[in-house]
């Protein structure tokens, strides 16, 4: 049978895969496109990118033997270091079928050191790089007769060298060096291979071209200010680390792009520090500086926690990295979920109610208590009470029901305090009679204010959404009747409160989704009629295919309805592309993952649509609109609906299905559901 778990044997085409990508994750470019012209880069010099391949197959099964975890194998990243051990000795030393045995012996071994190093830097989550390669081609140099005394003259592509040649004749001699170095990468002292290398890296990311270009100019300022000329100048180190913190191991911004200047500078210093010692004893200096100064940078950047504000640069943990666009776009996800409440509240109570102070209001709700709305029962008049005001029962407020605002466990009661006469207020117990509900998830619910003994739940008894907890009363500081609600990060009472919103209701007549009621304005919890009622929810299982056209260009997308790692409902799309489904009374909202990127190389009209948040309906009611959406019935397609939500107008046929899909201010482009499987 088989092992496809462990030990030498491989499936070829997985064996294929993985050494491919090693060549991307060379320049931290790693997809199978970037890494196929990467490859052709190495063999301007046939014998070189033959060593190259002989290398990376070696590390890449050496470390497949050795390594216990599947996801760490197939990164490709213990594939890089053999990769540089067989070109390195390619540039270094001549030919010769001890040259072979070495390299074979070389890159097993740099196989077994990736994979011991692997395993101790990621107690510190930080990379290995290129430090394997960096001690075993020193190793291997020093072994008698393998470097050469004399510069290695590698036969290339003889086509590809007139071009070459030709090119260096019409271009000035600092562009040619500039565009050349990219191809130092992989130790080729050519045009080509550099355009190769420099179109690789631009295909995977516009962040990781541009910190490639500056870095190759600014190392080309330092060299030249160090040496007074470019006779020498290779680029390499200067090119990685930029590639590296320019967005690949730190999120990019402006504080990164410091960071990467920073490191560049001191890439130059190491550089020019050691050249004349590793002269002195025969060896190149090869990646050195590049390695020590990451590592360096990295390391007490890795003890900084993510968060929003940070002065400092943020890196990303190591299993989560992708692209500089991804990278990026997870650290502001990120951040958006850390602020982001994770309760969906509706409206605590039945009916149309006025904000009478809303957030940072203008008596109270300052300071730790700013997010916080106080809710009074107004008339057609605006008035909050019938007759002369004399009673607190002729307040329209008093009296009515209270709701559970979402669901959760009941953390805290108090219901013993006596309601205040109409206009006066008591500020020993200034918040009344109250109930704190614990939603689970690190955020409390904080109702104030209720009618004397009218409080119907205990500490530690569960509710629902909606159900009634009391009736709305005068105690406290509270001059008339009202509810006082508020979202917060603890359970005590004058707990820090948190910026939050209602996930659904009316807001001035009309519907909202995700909405903070503002001081005056009058809201209701939305009541539709409950047929038909249309979901995303319950779906487990099924596939739907799409069949895009874009402009001239024609692909299949299909997106897996399946769970997200906490089992929650979600959908699955190419490339572990996920968008998670959050079920609201009278919406579905489809929101991505932070891994949830558009890409050139791996295009997907979804995500256009989706963007960062898609609000759609659940009630299949013709003319229901809400803020930013609407909901028709289908003239064209009878028992189908079309919904307008943002700038995205899709159908729901009459199955339940999204049937067609496209962006409105984008006409040229359209999806159109072309077959639907259910998984068995």
């Amino acid at each position: 049978m088989k092992n496809t778990s462990s030990g030498l044997t491989a499936n070829p085409l997985d064996l294929f895969k993985i050494c491919l990508k090693s060549y991307g994750v060379v320049a931290f470019a790693p997809h199978p496109v970037p890494a196929t012209l990467m490859l052709t880069a190495t063999f301007y010099y046939p014998l070189a990118g033959v060593m190259g391949i002989a290398g990376n197959l070696t590390a890449n099964l050496t470390a497949r033997w050795l390594h216990p975890i599947r996801s760490v194998r197939e990164s490709g990243i213990f594939g890089v270091n053999g990769i540089l051990v067989g070109l390195a000795l390619a540039k270094y030393s001549e030919p010769s079928v001890k040259i072979w045995a070495l390299l074979i012996l070389g890159a097993g071994l740099a196989g077994i050191l990736s994979t011991a190093l692997a395993g101790y830097f990621a107690k510190y989550d930080l990379p290995i790089l290129s430090i394997p390669f960096t001690a075993v081609a020193w190793l291997l140099l020093l072994v008698p007769g393998t470097a050469a005394r004399h510069d290695v003259t590698l036969h290339a592509v003889q086509s590809l060298q007139h071009i070459d040649l030709w090119l260096f004749s019409k271009l000035p001699y600092v562009l040619f060096e500039y565009l050349k170095m990219f191809g130092s990468i992989f130790f080729q002292s050519n045009l080509l291979s550099g355009v190769l290398v420099l179109a690789a890296i631009a295909i995977y990311s516009r962040i990781s071209v541009l910190a490639g270009l500056w870095g190759g100019f600014l190392g080309m300022l330092v060299y030249v200010f160090i040496h007074g000329s470019l006779i020498g100048f290779d680029g390499l180190n200067y090119v990685l680390i930029a590639l590296a913190m320019g967005g690949f191991f730190v999120v990019h911004n402006f504080k990164s792009m410091g960071l990467m200047t920073a490191a560049i500078l001191m890439v130059g210093l190491v550089e020019a520090g050691t050249q004349e010692l590793f002269r002195s004893s025969g060896l190149p200096l090869l990646i050195f500086p590049f390695n020590l100064v990451a590592i360096l940078l990295l390391f007490p950047l890795k003890n900084i926690l993510p968060a929003e504000n940070t002065t400092r640069p943020v890196p990303i943990p190591l299993y989560l990295i992708k692209s500089p666009e991804s990278n990026l776009r997870w650290y502001r996800r990120w951040v958006l979920y850390a602020s982001r409440q994770k309760t969906l509240l509706t409206l605590p109570f039945l009916g149309e109610w006025s904000v009478l102070q809303g957030n940072d209001g203008e008596w109270t709700h300052k300071g730790r208590g700013r997010y916080a709305w106080d809710f009074v029962v107004r008339d057609q008049s605006g008035g909050q009470l019938r007759g002369f005001g004399n009673r607190i029962e002729d307040y329209y407020a008093f009296g009515l029901p209270v709701l559970a605002p979402a669901p959760g466990t009941v953390y805290a009661v108090e219901n013993r305090v006596n309601d205040n006469p109409p206009q006066t207020a008591t500020t020993e117990q200034n918040w009344g009679n109250y109930v704190i509900i614990d939603h689970g998830n690190g955020e409390y619910s904080e109702i104030s204010h209720f009618k004397q003994g009218s409080v119907l739940v205990s500490p530690g008894q569960s509710l629902q959404r909606g159900e009634l907890i009391g009736y709305c009363g005068n105690s406290g500081r509270s001059p008339v009747p009202h509810i006082h609600y508020q979202l917060q990060q603890a359970g005590r009472l004058s707990a820090e409160t948190l910026k939050s919103n209602f996930s659904e209701g009316v807001v001035d007549s009309q519907p909202q989704v995700h909405f903070a009621p503002e001081t005056g304005s009058r809201v209701a919890p939305l009541e539709t009629n409950p047929n038909p009622v249309w979901t995303l929810l319950g779906k487990e299982g099924e596939i739907w295919v799409y069949q895009v056209r874009e402009s001239v260009f024609k692909y299949r997308e299909k997106l897996i309805f399946s769970t997200d790692e906490f089992g929650n409902p979600a959908i699955l799309g190419k490339d572990n592309r996920l968008w998670h489904l959050i079920d609201m009374p009278h919406f579905i909202e489809i929101r991505p993952d932070f891994k949830t990127y558009p890409s050139l190389i791996n295009p997907s009209l979804w995500i256009d649509i989706v963007g960062e948040q898609l609000i759609l309906p659940k009630i299949l009611q013709d003319g229901f609109n809400w803020k930013d959406g609407e909901i028709k019935a289908s003239v064209e397609m009878p028992g189908s609906w079309v919904v307008t939500s943002g700038n995205r107008r899709i159908v729901i046929d009459s199955s339940g299905r999204l049937s067609e899909m496209s962006l409105i201010h984008r006409t040229e482009k359209n999806m159109t559901l072309m077959k639907i499987q259910h998984k068995t």
